[in-house]
């Protein structure tokens, strides 16, 4: 029987018995070496095999006692044909790791790692196996040091947790860069290169929360959560894609690509992980058959939706330029509840679009919000107010007599506007037209007015307009701050009429709130009143004013003298 002393380390080792030669550093690193995990192996300048283990000789089905002189890696694996090109390269640093995700081998996809030995023309390659990325055990992609594919689906498991419990929506973009036959012919190290600066554009245009990773050669994932909206996920496409407009620096000359972009959400598309990917990957197809450098929703009618969308921003921008052509105003009239006698008048905003119809306040303002042209619209329905008063009052007309209000966004209040020019400050040359102007202020607004905000309001006052709150019923508001604002009325909006009439707990509110207004001293006007019932309801409710169309809808300023006449 052999002694101790004259086994191999290896054995040694295994027989927990180690002796000094097996305990030399170098003795240990070639166990190291030999057991790893991990498939290992060392090559020279011109990629022939000088060393692999165990694990590497099996990913690549050698046998155990095959022999490794004269074997070069670029004859057992496609992608080392792309090594000779790169030993210049390696030399400029000490450690140099690229991970591959299309390195084929016996049982499919692998990583590969390349890692320039100091002092040596050798490197070191570590080839792993596709499981054991998918357990977890690499979680980093070293060329752009994003997530893995096995982090990218971990994380969208845990986002899928949160925006279930928190009742969010969630979004996943599949990236990918479009099919090019010059980028094909370029060698690996080049294509690396340009795949790093698409990442660094990519990463420039998300948001530090959005989860991104890379999932393949010209392939990523981007996982985006709450708050998002359809329109901020189709803007957020629109920037990925505007990204690539600027040329590409590669060794071969500037270089112009472009990405498609497939997008699923939660829980429209699909409810987990699986799902989402597969719906995304379905929307990807249905991008590239838009044509490069497009993106697409899995749901193709949300698609039109934002398309129609998107036009109707366009040309709401286009009249906005020139808005008297495109919109005009119309007046409904303010009634005393009990006799019907018209005691005031409010203007609304209306916009013809051509080929379209008319477009109501509803969506009308929603699209100019998004636009961030609200105070340029409002100002110019102050200004045409302003103007027809003028008109009744030079011809005579009793229409001059009656207050006539319009309703303001919160924007118009801000300081910060787009002129610099506070509200009070662009109403100055029509002070001596202001008296009988009645602003009409959203509740939503009222909370929260910053000192700057109350002293413009006091400054209106002085001005000689009225401030009036709205929107009361579906809005917070606080009955404490409103004698401190200066107000003098207060409308209910047109919601309250119809949910009063379901339900008498919201009915039991409606006094509530009625009683504290009128305590305060405030006038009241309802809203909405459509039917008789409903002008009925307010009367018993001690409501003062009544607006909506079972008394008179909004009517143009030539039609609404004809009727003020007929109700005299």
């Amino acid at each position: 029987m052999a002694s101790d002393e004259n086994k191999p380390p290896t054995q040694s080792l295994q027989d927990g018995h180690a002796s000094p030669v097996a305990r030399h550093p170098v003795a240990l690193a070639g166990l190291a070496f030999e057991n790893a995990r991990v498939g290992l192996a060392i090559i020279d300048v011109a990629g022939r095999l000088r060393a692999a283990n165990a694990c590497f000789r099996a990913l690549l089905g050698l046998s155990p006692d095959a022999v490794l002189d004269d074997l070069c890696i670029g004859t057992l694996m496609p992608i080392g044909s792309a090594l000779s090109l790169l030993p210049s390269e390696l030399k400029q640093s000490e450690w140099h790791e690229v991970y591959l995700y299309d390195a084929a081998a016996n049982e499919g996809d692998m990583l590969l790692s390349v890692t320039a030995l100091e002092a040596d023309s050798s490197r070191l390659l570590t080839l792993v196996s596709r499981s054991l990325v998918a357990h977890g055990v690499f979680t980093r992609d070293a060329l752009t040091r994003l997530g893995s594919p096995s982090l990218f689906e971990d994380r969208l498991d845990h986002a899928l947790t949160r925006a279930e419990r928190h009742e969010q929506p969630l979004a996943i973009f599949l990236v990918e860069l479009d099919p090019s036959p010059r980028r094909a012919a370029l060698v690996r190290w080049q294509r690396w290169r340009l795949l790093e600066q698409v990442t660094l554009r990519l990463q420039r245009v998300l948001r530090k929360e959005d989860g991104l990773a890379r999932l393949g050669e010209g392939r990523w994932g981007v996982i985006i959560e709450h708050p998002l909206t359809s329109q901020s996920l189709d803007t957020m496409a629109l920037r990925l894609a505007e990204a690539m407009d600027a040329p590409f620096e590669s060794e071969s000359g500037d270089r112009l690509m472009t990405l498609s972009i497939g997008i699923a959400r939660f829980p429209e598309d699909a409810k987990d992980i699986s799902g989402l990917l597969s719906e995304a990957s379905r929307a990807l197809t249905q991008a590239r058959r838009h044509g490069p450098g497009s993106h697409a929703f899995r749901d193709s009618s949300l698609r039109k939706h934002l398309e129609a969308r998107g036009l109707l921003l366009m040309q709401l921008q286009e009249a906005l330029l020139s808005p008297s052509r495109h919109f005009h105003l119309m007046f409904q009239p303010q009634c005393d509840a009990t006799t019907g006698r018209w005691v005031g008048l409010e203007a609304l905003v209306r916009w013809t679009r051509q080929g379209n119809g008319m477009i109501y306040p509803g969506q009308l303002l929603s699209v100019a919000r998004e636009l961030g042209e609200l105070v340029r619209l409002d100002r110019w329905v102050l200004e045409q107010v302003i103007q027809q008063r003028a008109d009744w009052r030079s011809a005579g007309l009793a229409l001059a007599a009656l207050p006539l209000s319009v309703n303001l966004m919160a924007e118009t209040l801000k300081q910060e506007v787009f002129d610099g020019c506070p509200l009070d400050h662009f109403l100055q040359p029509y002070a001596q037209e202001l008296e009988g102007v009645c602003l009409e202020l959203p509740a939503s607004a009222l909370e929260g007015l910053v000192d700057h905000q109350r002293h413009l309001l006091k400054r209106l006052q002085k001005m000689g307009i009225r401030l009036v709150v709205d929107g009361l019923g579906v809005a917070p508001v606080s009955l404490v701050t409103l004698p401190a604002l200066g107000l003098s009325g207060a409308k209910l909006a047109p919601a309250t009429m119809t949910v009063m009439e379901r339900s008498e707990l919201v009915l039991q509110g409606v006094q509530g709130l009625l009683a504290g207004l009128h305590a305060l001293g405030l006038s009241t006007v309802a809203v909405g009143v459509e039917t008789s019932e409903q002008l009925a309801r307010v009367r018993q409710l001690g409501v003062e004013g009544v607006q909506g169309y079972f008394l008179c809808p909004p009517l143009i300023a030539v039609d609404l003298q004809a009727r003020w006449e007929q109700a005299q």
